[in-house]
């Protein structure tokens, strides 16, 4: 287990502890600090959204999970009897059936927002099929229809062979005793004349909520609402059930809690509080959305065209995604921009430019063969891009602008960055870069392009894309990935340093040149969270910070992993239907994500003549208020008292937070299989995370002062001017 060391007085070494020295002149100020160097990267992977921070506990609620384009044919329902998350229920006896039907849409006039290539290889009319359940009962007995299970879980992720999504046939929506769920479900009669009614029940059947009643249907489609208010703080179903015989039609059935249970009580979108708010004490200043591979698409069905997800919830068109489950877009581009804006982010929106992921090879390139081709992409890709920015900054007066009005947003959403691509290389990718590139500038001169150095941190690839960067788009944010081990780490504090290298072609970050980095993704994703690597992300992170003149941005990723659907061995947030652990990792990026304005000279620390190469520090300053932040990392098992020279006459009240652990191993998530819905989870389950941040006061200081640092620690001395 953990040891939390309990210092009585941090300014006192004991025997075992050996001097060391560092300098930190509050006078002599270097480089600024990016005032957007901390950020958050939101992929939908890992189960992240749906069933995640998207609040709407309906698992399929549109019943679209049934011939899901270019998906493997085990991933989803081949069968129109079989509905995706759901159970047909037959009560006593009940006698039906239940099938998905294309033939009775929702919406008579889906809006097609997009001119695809009726002459290609692709089917297209497949984007827009409208599935609903038809529900013919010949004998109702105490009630035939079906129910949604929610976002759970097989008790064995191996169960579900080499699919990643998952019939759900537990009941797994995750309500609270006492809390108010707020329904919505759209039906329809063909000479049906009994109730349809609606309740929540256990998994063993017994009635967990109040029960609402539709008394008769009509002849057209409506939405029919309800509150059901849960009884017991157990795992239900939500069940829909017919009581007489006759026909009648369901779909795009949402659940969501009461407002108290959302983030800022539902006005910045359907997202779940806890997850919400776990992400704004991360301070993040800057949002990058909704992918890295998720953005590209794994093929031609996988892509995201943004406007497929705003407008009416019941409109959007779901997909496939990149990672193998359906995104309904309940939470589409308007609810990330909501996300990002009561974050206090800027959003940067990361859009496909006809070039799917390289990882599953490039399976769909946008073709530019001939014109008819070259102004497809224009229409599509081009377009996509320059009305994006207008949807977020333009006036109510413009096109796009008067939507995001219409959708509840007047004021701007005050874009500043755009993402184009991710991970890619090649002259197909840069190709298509090229044009829209140039479109977005023409048009939109001070909106940052962010371009890509590809998926490594070095190599023919890196190398490759930095030449075409150097060459033609040398005023863009470049988007660097690694996912590396501790070693790496440890190793690198010097990359982004005046007069480093960078890759093999003998250049350098070069700072006279406006070509500034992006650090989109970096974690070490083999040791899934383990607190070793959290000493050696920390000791990298105070690199990107002292060296952020050059790095303007960094995020670490993935940020969300639903337990139980891990696509990647490491990700911030670890959570399940009821709540979270926050990763070791999460609390140095969360101790580390306030910062100064200015750096302060640095300096090793010092033990007598030689530098302890297991301390890592980053120091600055507030100029407007005088604060000062020394950043630290003890990446040794042993304490180790620092005096610190401040070379100032100033008082400071001092305090040290910080986080440690003598155990390397240990992860504050525990088992992937440990969550509340598991069947196996016993009464002593709970989110208790073993590493959690201290916080010591040091008292007031004047000129030098001593503090310790406990053996492999993260930790900030913050410095309030007096």
């Amino acid at each position: 287990m953990a040891v939390a060391l309990v210092l009585g007085a941090l300014t006192q070494a004991s025997a075992q502890t050996e001097q060391r020295q560092l300098t930190v002149d509050v006078k002599d100020l270097g480089i600024e600090i990016s005032p957007t160097l901390s950020g958050i990267f939101f992929e939908d992977i890992n189960q992240s959204l749906d069933g995640g921070i998207c609040a709407q506990m309906i698992q399929n609620n549109s019943f679209q999970a049934y011939n899901v384009p270019d998906g493997p044919a085990n991933e989803f329902s081949q069968s129109d009897t079989i509905f995706f998350g759901w159970t047909v229920v037959k009560k006593d006896g009940a006698v039906g059936q239940a099938r998905a039907v294309s033939d009775h849409p929702l919406i008579k006039t889906l809006e097609r927002k997009y001119d695809y290539d009726p002459n290609d290889k692709y089917d297209d009319e497949l984007r827009y099929v409208q599935y609903c359940v038809k529900f013919d009962i010949q004998s109702a007995g105490k009630g035939y229809g079906i129910a949604a299970n929610g976002y759970g879980i097989t008790p064995s992720s191996r169960d579900r062979g080499a699919t990643y999504s998952n019939n759900t046939q537990r009941p797994s929506l995750a309500v609270e005793a006492n809390v108010k769920y707020n329904l919505g479900l759209y039906m329809q009669g063909q000479q049906y004349q009994g109730k349809v009614t609606v309740y929540l029940e256990d998994l063993n059947g017994q009635l967990n909520s109040n029960i609402v009643k539709v008394a008769k249907l009509t002849n057209d489609w409506k939405k029919y609402t309800g509150t059901l208010k849960a009884l017991r703080s157990v795992d239900s179903r939500l069940v829909i059930v017919g009581d007489a015989a006759g026909t009648f039609y369901l779909d795009f059935v949402t659940m969501l809690p009461e407002a108290s249970h959302l983030w800022k009580n539902g006005k910045a979108g359907p997202l779940r509080k806890d997850m919400m708010e776990a992400l704004a004490n991360l301070h993040p200043k800057f949002m990058r959305f909704p992918g890295g591979c998720a953005s590209e698409g794994p093929n031609y069905f996988g892509q995201v065209f943004w406007k497929n997800s705003i407008g009416k919830p019941e409109e959007r068109i779901p997909f496939r995604n990149h990672w193998g489950y359906l995104t309904s877009q309940y939470v589409g581009f308007y609810e990330y921009f909501l996300m990002a804006e009561s974050l206090g982010a800027s959003p940067l929106p990361v859009l496909n430019n006809g070039v799917t992921c390289q990882f599953v090879g490039h399976s769909y390139i946008a073709p530019l063969e001939t014109e008819a081709d070259r102004q497809r992409f224009r229409d599509i890709f081009v377009k996509d891009a320059l009305d994006l920015i207008e949807f977020c900054n333009g006036p109510v007066t413009s096109t796009w602008g008067k939507v995001r009005a219409q959708m509840g947003h007047p004021a701007p959403f005050n874009l500043k960055y755009l993402g184009i691509g991710n991970e890619n290389q090649g002259k197909e990718f840069w190709e298509r870069f090229d044009i829209m590139y140039k479109a977005v500038k023409a048009q939109y001169p001070d909106i940052i392009i962010v371009s890509t150095a590809g998926a490594r941190d070095a190599g023919r690839e890196f190398d490759n894309n930095y030449a075409e960067i150097d060459e033609k788009y040398p005023d863009t944010y470049v988007d660097e990935h690694y996912y590396k081990g501790d070693d790496w780490f440890f190793t690198q504090g010097n990359r982004y340093a005046p007069g480093a290298k960078r890759g093999g072609q003998g250049l350098t970050y070069d700072r006279s040149k406006p070509t500034r980095v992006f650090v989109g993704e970096f974690a070490n994703n083999g040791t899934n969270n383990a607190y070793q690597s959290t000493l050696a992300e920390a000791a990298y992170w105070l690199s990107l910070e002292r060296n952020s003149d050059m790095v303007v941005m960094a995020a670490y990723a993935p940020l969300f992993c639903k337990k139980g659907y891990n696509k990647w061995g490491a990700n911030l947030i670890w959570f399940d239907n009821r709540g979270l652990w926050r990763s070791c990792n999460y609390y140095y990026q969360q101790l580390f994500s306030v910062a100064g304005n200015r750096a302060l000279k640095h300096n090793d620390v010092m033990k007598g003549n030689e530098a302890d190469g297991k301390i890592y520090t980053s120091s600055t300053i507030d100029t407007k208020t005088g604060q000062v932040y020394i950043k630290f990392v003890n990446a040794e098992a042993q304490d180790k008292q620092v005096s610190i020279n401040l070379n100032s006459d100033n008082t400071y009240a001092a305090e040290v937070e910080y986080i440690t652990s003598h155990d390397l191993s240990i992860k504050n998530q525990g088992d992937q299989n440990y969550y509340s819905s598991h069947p196996d989870v016993d009464s002593s389950f709970s989110y208790h995370e073993a590493i959690t941040p201290q916080t010591k006061s040091i008292g007031n200081v004047k000129g030098t002062f001593e503090v310790t640092m406990p053996e492999n620690s993260v930790g900030v001395i913050r410095l309030t001017k007096k």
